[in-house]
């Protein structure tokens, strides 16, 4: 069995199965609101969802209970708002050091 480390150097005794191109398939995590967080292995030729690759996808991980689903899901787009939140208030900041400066050299 392969040792695999996922994205935030978590270890993980899964063997990684190969594709239908006859590769090594790579592990991803999903990060949609219909399977938040699951770990699946996907051809190494797929690039989202304009490449498939050969088509291949193997779930790694048990989907989640329906409420744990709902809760992850709003916690991801809880996080999405205030990252954006977070963006418009550091554009208005920037702004407003413009002004100062603009208005500082008159």
């Amino acid at each position: 069995m392969k040792r695999e480390i996922i994205d935030g150097g978590e270890e993980l005794d899964v063997a990684a199965p190969h594709c239908f191109c006859g590769k090594i398939a790579r592990l991803q995590t999903s990060w949609i609101e219909a399977n938040p967080l699951r770990r699946f292995h996907v051809c190494p030729n797929s690039s989202g969802r304009r490449k498939k690759g050969c088509g291949f996808v193997v779930w790694v991980d048990v989907e989640f209970p329906p409420r744990e689903k709902a809760l992850v899901s709003w916690l991801l787009r809880r996080l999405k708002e205030l990252e954006k939140d977070v963006g418009r208030r550091q554009s208005r900041e920037r702004n407003c050091h413009k002004m100062w400066a603009l208005q500082w050299r008159n």
